[in-house]
């Protein structure tokens, strides 16, 4: 289960870094500008990006040190799986709508994963 998951936070990690170099890159040459319709990402989009990076730090962590059981390795696929579905919104027409939404859902996806760590690291002092 751990090469999967590392392969998932690799891919979700490094997605947004290579689409936000893209358009810093292409916003010197003009390309940028046109590819998100003269609108770069807005300070909540950015914000929502670097908070799902940590959460994705965390989560790759957690996978490393820890002993996960299987409803924990299904939870955190199915926080992958939403994040990756976020990314790909925040990247269409109707991302500056899906910001207030993007920005509630990681907030609850923080505490679902405080709560995961908390019960790994209990699991981690029990062996």
């Amino acid at each position: 289960m751990r090469p999967i998951v590392f392969i998932l936070t690799a891919i979700l990690v490094m997605a947004p870094g290579i689409s936000v170099a893209q358009m810093h890159g292409g916003a010197m040459h003009g390309e940028g500008q046109h590819m998100m319709g003269g609108q770069g990402m807005s300070q909540g989009g950015m914000h929502n990006m670097e908070m799902m990076n940590q959460m994705m730090g965390d989560m790759n962590q957690m996978t490393e040190s820890h002993q996960m059981t299987p409803e924990q390795q299904r939870q955190m696929r199915q926080m992958m799986n939403q994040m990756n579905q976020m990314k790909q919104e925040m990247q269409g027409p109707q991302a500056a709508q899906m910001e207030p939404q993007h920005t509630r859902q990681l907030k609850e996806m923080q505490q679902q994963l405080k709560g995961l760590k908390g019960q790994t690291q209990q699991q981690e002092h029990k062996h």
